[in-house]
């Protein structure tokens, strides 16, 4: 329902239908209801030795309850700030909620994190107990013990006894068993406010030290309440946790999303595992980011050019065929076309999807950073229907949504139901609504320039709405290239479509203040060995960026990308770089986005030699 005039290209403002009236609750008190509700049904599952394991509600529900009164015992008061350094697994889920019960605020730490990066997010949070699940990152706790004054304890998902030598490490099984009396407890959470600080999400930090964004419990009942209103998730649903939950989206996703609905997370054992666990889980629910979604193209091209007599090439065309809006289906060739993807679909699809254990997915959903269209429509294709969604961690995750039934492709959906978005004079989105957070962590400055005087939260992303209300980004405020011409250039659509090319892994678009475009790009670790095998070449990284033969494929890889812009968007020169950009190297964030300063610093030598008249 659009209520403040017609929203356009050129901007405009989209009020959406309101949601239901919010309970006065929080996430704990509708996790309780949950576990009351289904007691006997299963919550979650886990690999343990080699095979799936169930956690019913029950069960869940007494670890939490025992976790939050042992917290209480540690003198752990409301309001309190304890970290949360661990991977995706059941405890996560066990501890976060026992903190909130505790009437404290949970403040996620990613595992990739470095050792500063964890001491930085502690001291900045005053964290005063801190849950880590291994000895790994215990010791990042430990290694600056001395700059976190407020940290009282340690506890670890298993037992790292040997490592303490300050006396502060105890394990969640004790912290359990000593759980007292729960009368304290309850008053505890009888004593929860919506308003009151949920949990403090840090951001991840691509220009800057990472701020903590203040989420209160009603933003997180507030936005789940206007998703399920939506997609009607519910207790038969599936997803597969494997993203970190240290990230709004996942968290939002397979923990909060899953105790709205009363459905069932399965925890994927690693990322290397995903494939694996994806076929064993079939979700009907599941969230990737763009890179994930290319390797699972990827796979099942390098299967359909197994295909005798060239015949995988011709399906490839096919399957993105019929999806070409261009098309016009009521021709001859057009429901020639229509005709054979459907049967494609039917039968490469069903199977494709059987493999890949998508075959009951209903919903799939692509985050978290630009997805090309190409991709989408390729999907789509054989069946599996991505829709992409659209927030940010200052909005609590969603805040567009692609209707499953009417999915726009290049398009991130609507705003969530009850949520505005209007474009500025300049062409940021901002949003307002119950989901916007309250401002970030003591920084009373950042937050003023974050959230104005009437609410609107600036995203930082350039986009219009069309006049359906769907929004599509045109890319990120901060990240637009601006060349000598004075030329605005968004740099996102290049390097997403360079990065559907198999040999590239990833790609930096270069040319601020620049006569033309340059690129630096990695080869992709798996493309590249398997080019390297059938070619007969070292597998090496660091020689295969010199062998000519590869070289002239990525140049050709360049060319296609080139053919399908403007002149001004062209890379006119490129460099393969020897190692790929990562979390631990610094010029990743732990979402993997491209920390677009450093990368540019480090590599500043050889951006020049693409510049050199």
């Amino acid at each position: 329902m659009v209520t403040a005039g017609s929203p356009s290209d050129n901007g405009g403002m989209i009020h959406d239908t309101p949601v239901t009236p919010i309970r006065l609750d929080t996430i704990v008190h509708r996790f309780r209801a949950r576990a009351a509700g289904q007691p006997r049904r299963t919550a979650m599952r886990h690999v343990v030795n080699g095979g799936w394991t169930t956690i019913s509600w029950a069960d869940y529900a007494t670890a939490v309850e025992q976790a939050a009164v042992g917290l209480i015992g540690l003198g752990v008061r409301p309001g309190d700030r304890v970290g949360l350094l661990a991977s995706n697994r059941p405890e996560w889920h066990i501890a976060d909620l026992a903190i909130m019960s505790a009437g404290a605020v949970t403040v996620p730490v990613y595992p990739t994190s470095s050792s500063s990066q964890v001491e930085y997010v502690l001291a900045n949070s005053d964290a005063r107990v801190c849950f880590v699940d291994d000895t790994e990152q215990l010791a990042k706790v430990l290694l600056h013990l001395p700059n976190l004054p407020a940290l009282e304890r340690i506890v670890s998902f298993s037992d790292a006894a040997g490592l303490d030598r300050a006396g502060l490490l105890i394990t969640l099984g004790d912290l359990r068993a000593g759980a007292g009396e729960t009368t304290p407890l309850d008053a505890r959470v009888d004593a929860l406010s919506p308003d009151d600080l949920a949990t403090l999400v840090y951001t991840s930090g691509t220009t800057g030290p990472p701020k903590g964004v203040c989420l209160t419990h009603r933003n997180i009942t507030w936005t789940l309440d206007s998703v399920d209103s939506m997609l009607h998730v519910g207790p038969d649903d599936r997803l597969l946790s494997y993203l970190p939950l240290s990230h709004i989206a996942e968290r939002a996703t397979s923990h909060f999303g899953v105790i709205q609905a009363g459905g069932e997370t399965w925890f994927a054992r690693s990322l290397a595992t995903v494939a694996d666990d994806l076929r064993a889980c079939r979700p009907t629910i599941f969230m990737a980011v763009p890179r994930v979604w290319q390797k699972l193209h990827d796979v099942i091209i390098d299967e359909l050019d197994e295909l005798p007599l060239h015949l995988g090439g011709r399906l490839d065309r096919l399957i993105t065929a019929d999806t070409d809006p261009s098309r016009p289906r009521r021709s001859a060739s057009g429901l020639a076309t229509h005709a054979a993807a459907f049967a494609v679909n039917q039968t490469i699809g069903r199977a494709v999807r059987r493999k890949l254990g998508l075959d009951q997915a209903r919903l799939l959903v692509s985050a978290a950073a630009p997805i090309h269209p190409d991709l989408v429509r390729w999907f789509h294709g054989i069946g599996l229907p991505i829709a992409e969604v659209y927030g940010q961690t200052e909005d609590c995750g969603p805040a567009t949504i692609n209707p499953p039934d009417a999915i726009r492709i290049g398009s991130v959906g609507r705003a969530i139901p009850g949520l505005e978005i209007r474009v500025a004079s300049d062409g940021e989105l901002l949003v307002r609504g119950g989901s916007v957070c309250s401002g970030y962590f003591e920084m009373p400055d950042a937050t003023a320039e974050l959230i104005d005087d009437a609410g609107w939260l600036t995203t930082g992303d350039l986009g219009r709405i069309d006049g359906d209300g769907y929004i599509w980004l045109t890319g990120r405020k901060k990240d637009l290239i601006i060349n000598s011409a004075g030329k605005n250039i968004a740099p996102s659509e290049i390097e997403a479509r360079l990065s559907m090319e198999k040999l590239v892994g990833q790609a930096v678009v270069i040319g601020d203040g620049r006569l033309y475009l340059t690129a630096l790009l990695t080869l992709d670790a798996d493309a590249a060995a398997e080019w390297a095998e059938h070619h007969g070449a070292s597998d090496d990284i660091a020689d295969l960026i010199h062998d000519a033969r590869i070289r002239d494929e990525i140049d050709a890889a360049v060319g296609r990308v080139n053919h399908e812009h403007a002149p001004v968007e062209q890379i006119k020169y490129w460099r393969l770089l020897p190692t790929p950009l990562t979390v631990e190297g610094g010029e990743l964030t732990p979402t993997y986005k491209v920390k677009r300063a450093v990368v540019a610093e480090r590599y500043a030598d050889l951006v020049e030699t693409m510049y050199v008249t």
